[in-house]
C-alpha cells in the first residue's frame, strides 16, 4: 500500500506513500523454520490458542506488545486512532475480545477508543472504521464514548451527490462498511456513485473519480475497498470487471501491489484477498496462484518471527503494516459479519483456555430478484452491468448473481460470502486438534527438516 499521503480520513488503510521501491528480502533461517512450523500447525490444530503458532493469532500477540500500558491504544502519531481500531477489528476476526486486550494490566484497547470518540469520529471515513471497530467488539455505536457514531456519520453525507466526506475511495467505503456493520440502511446513491466512478479499465483509483488521469490510475486498495463495500451492500454488478482487472495486477510470488510493477506488500495482499473472499473466489484456485504461489501462503510467509509484518524497505515490522493483515489471514472482509466461527467469546484473551466463539445472532440476507441479462445501468454509470454468469468468473468459484442498482435505501444487511470451493486452513482448530505437546514436536521436527533442506541446499522461495 502507498504511504505518505497522511491524514486522508485519519484511517490506517488511507496512509499513503511514494515509498514505492521493493527490496529483495532473503529470510532467515530461523525464521523460515518458524514459518514451517506455523504452517503445519495451521494444518493439524492445536486445541490451544495459548501456543500462539497461527499466524493471526501471532500477528495479534505482536500488536498487543505494541499496546500502550497507559491509554490502550497502539501508538502510531497521527493514525493511533485508525490503527487502534484496525487492532480491535483484527482481534475480533481472530477470536480474541477487543475489549479484555490490553498490555499488562493497563486499559484496554475499546477503552482508549470510547476514550477519544469525538476526536475518531471527526470525519467520515475515519467515523465508518471506528463503527466497525465498535460493532466487532459487541458494543452499541449508537452511545459509544458519549457519541452516537450513526448519527455523526450520517452528518458526513450529502445526498444530492451520494458522497460521504470528501468522498474519495476509502472516505466513501469505509463510511458504506460501517452502516452495513452497524445494520443499517445504505443510501441507494452513495452506492451508484461507487459503480459510476469505475475505471474503463475495471478497477477503481484512489480520488474515487472516473478514468482519472490528474492524480492516479487504478490501484488494488481502492478498488479492494470499494468491492467489499458494494457487496457488503449487496451490489454485484461490477464483480466480474474489477476481479478481471485485479487478475492482470498480481505478482508472480502470489501477492499483490498497490499497482502493478510496484512489488507485492503485506497491506496490498491482505486486502485483495479479503476482497476475493468477498466476491466469493477462491484465492487457493489456480488462477489466483501464479505458478503455484497462492496470495494467503505468501501473505504468511511474509510474517516475521515476531508475528509481525514488515513494508517491503522497512528494517522491521510495524504496528501500521501488521494492523491491517489478521482479518485477511481469518479470511474476513469488511465488515465482519459476526454469527460466525470468527465471533469472539467475551473475555478470550491470548493466554490461558482456547478461546471458543460464541456464534452471535445474524440477520438473514435479504432476498432481491434475480435480474435479466438486460438490466438497467445506474443513471450516470457509463455502461450496463455486466451480467455474471452462474458459472466460474476467471476458471475460478462462481460469483454471486448480479443484483440491480437499487434505486432507493439498500438494507444494510450484511451478505454473507459464499464459502470457497476449496477450504483455506488459517485458523486454530479448537477441537479435534492434537495437543499442544505433540504440536510442538512435531513443529520442532519440521523446522528441523527446513533446517536441514537449506543446509543441502534446497530452493528457497524466491520473491518475485
Amino acid at each position: 500500500m502507498r504511504r505518505g499521503h497522511s491524514g486522508k480520513g485519519g484511517v490506517p488503510f488511507a496512509a499513503w506513500g511514494a515509498d514505492m521501491g521493493r527490496t529483495r528480502r532473503v529470510a532467515a533461517l530461523a525464521t523460515t523454520g518458524a514459518t514451517g512450523a506455523a504452517l503445519l500447525a495451521l494444518a493439524i490444530g492445536t486445541g490451544s490458542a495459548a501456543t500462539q503458532v497461527d499466524p493471526a493469532s501471532r500477528a495479534i500477540e505482536y500488536l498487543q506488545g505494541q499496546q500502550s500500558g497507559s491509554d490502550g491504544s497502539i501508538p502510531v502519531g497521527p493514525s493511533t486512532d485508525s490503527v487502534s481500531e484496525a487492532y480491535a477489528i483484527g482481534a475480533a476476526a481472530a477470536g480474541y475480545d477487543p475489549n479484555a486486550l490490553r498490555h499488562g494490566a493497563g486499559p484496554s484497547v475499546m477503552a482508549y477508543l470510547a476514550a477519544h470518540a469525538a476526536a475518531a469520529c471527526s470525519a467520515a471515513g475515519a467515523c465508518g472504521e471506528l463503527l466497525q471497530a465498535v460493532v466487532a467488539a459487541g458494543l452499541n455505536p449508537v452511545s459509544f464514548g458519549g457519541v452516537d457514531l450513526l448519527t455523526t456519520l450520517n452528518g458526513f453525507y450529502t445526498a444530492t451527490t451520494g458522497v460521504f466526506g470528501d468522498g474519495e475511495a476509502f472516505t466513501e467505503t469505509l463510511a458504506i462498511q460501517g452502516l452495513v456493520a452497524a445494520h443499517q440502511p445504505v443510501p441507494a446513491a452513495a452506492l451508484g456513485h461507487l459503480v459510476a466512478t469505475q475505471d474503463s479499465d475495471g478497477g477503481w483509483d484512489f480520488k474515487l473519480i472516473k478514468n482519472d488521469t490528474g492524480f492516479d490510475t487504478s490501484d488494488t486498495n481502492s478498488t479492494a475497498m470499494v468491492l467489499m463495500a458494494l457487496d457488503a451492500a449487496g451490489v454485484h454488478s461490477r464483480d466480474r470487471s474489477a476481479l478481471a482487472w485485479l487478475h492482470t495486477q498480481q505478482d508472480g510470488d502470489g501477492g499483490f501491489p498497490y499497482q502493478a510493477g510496484s512489488g507485492s506488500d503485506p497491506d496490498s495482499t491482505a486486502l485483495v484477498l479479503q476482497a476475493l473472499l468477498a466476491t466469493g473466489q477462491n484465492p487457493n484456485a489456480p488462477v489466483w496462484a501464479p505458478g503455484g504461489h497462492a496470495p494467503l501462503a505468501e501473505l504468511i510467509a511474509t510474517q516475521n518471527g515476531n508475528g509481525g509484518f514488515a513494508f517491503p524497505g522497512n528494517p522491521a515490522p510495524d504496528a501500521f503494516t501488521t494492523a491491517q493483515v489478521p482479518p485477511a489471514l481469518e479470511r474476513a472482509a469488511y465488515p465482519l459479519t459476526c454469527g460466525s466461527a470468527r465471533c469472539f467469546q467475551p473475555g478470550a484473551t491470548l493466554s490461558g483456555p482456547p478461546p471458543t466463539p460464541t456464534p452471535r445472532p445474524t440477520p438473514a440476507p435479504t432476498h432481491r430478484p434475480r435480474p435479466s441479462a438486460t438490466a438497467r445501468p445506474v443513471s450516470g454509470s457509463g455502461g450496463s452491468p455486466s451480467p455474471v454468469p452462474t458459472g466460474s468468473v476467471l476458471g475460478v468459484a462462481a460469483t454471486p448473481t448480479p443484483t440491480p442498482q437499487p434505486t432507493s435505501s439498500v438494507p444494510a444487511t450484511p451478505v454473507p460470502s459464499p464459502s470457497p470451493s476449496a477450504p483455506i486452513v488459517t485458523s486454530l482448530a479448537p477441537a479435534g486438534g492434537l495437543p499442544a505437546p505433540a504440536v510442538y514436536v512435531i513443529a520442532a521436527l519440521t523446522a528441523a527438516v527446513v533446517v536441514a533442506g537449506v543446509a543441502f541446499g534446497a530452493r528457497r522461495r524466491r520473491r518475485a
